[in-house]
């Protein structure tokens, strides 16, 4: 293991319960109502056009309607918008500096966001390579997003850890050809069994590092 890729959304910044409250927002506004939380993390890690066509493909909608929702859950994010980083996540980055990994970003959510995001937590400085929504044509699952991170980092799949809290991230680092940490931020671990480990917290996810560095 030579570099770290990590999830934004639920990994980085504890903001997955912001985006479920502005997608609720939006929704409404069309006569929709989501079942719960979980309908939207299931689906994390694909850009917000996709998210929306799927969560609203039994209405009908044009494809303005759905971009009209797409503008108002941003729009109402940036309202709302209190996040947080989580416990132990700076132990986790200083520690990897430290030992001289090198460390990227790869999401769904769009560059200025996440870059105006990690800046304002003063982790920007953290990360070599950021790869977003903006920069491929093809989201998660794919593989693309995480192997243009390791190929901006200039390294091999294989020397590639992936930290994840969706399905749809560890299908897409896994597909990669890289090894896949979930850890359980926004999901139970049942919902994660195709990660090749799962962790609870970030105080977990340093010890494991750790071990695999001994």
């Amino acid at each position: 293991m030579r570099a770290l890729l990590f999830d934004f959304d639920g990994v980085l910044i504890k903001s997955m319960e912001i985006h479920y409250q502005a997608w609720c927002r939006a929704l409404k506004e069309y006569g929709m109502e989501m079942k719960g939380p979980e309908e939207l993390f299931m689906l994390e890690g694909q850009g917000a056009k996709t998210v929306a066509d799927q969560l609203t493909q039994k209405l009908g909608l044009s494809p303005e309607e759905v971009l009209d929702i797409v503008d108002k859950k941003h729009a109402y994010y940036q309202e709302m918008k209190s996040i947080e980083i989580y416990p132990g996540l700076l132990d986790v980055l200083r520690w990897a500096r430290d030992q001289g990994l090198r460390m990227g970003v790869v999401t769904g959510g769009n560059r200025a966001r996440v870059t105006s995001t990690l800046a304002g937590f003063d982790l920007l400085n953290f990360f070599s390579a950021l790869v977003t929504s903006d920069d491929v044509d093809e989201t998660k699952p794919s593989p693309v997003p995480y192997l243009q991170a390791a190929m901006k980092l200039g390294m091999e799949p294989q020397q590639c850890m992936v930290i994840e809290n969706a399905p749809l991230g560890i299908r897409s680092g896994k597909t990669a050809g890289m090894t896949v940490v979930a850890i359980t931020t926004t999901l139970k671990s049942c919902r994660l069994r195709e990660a090749d480990m799962i962790v609870n917290d970030f105080k977990g996810l340093l010890a494991l590092l750790k071990e695999r560095c001994q």
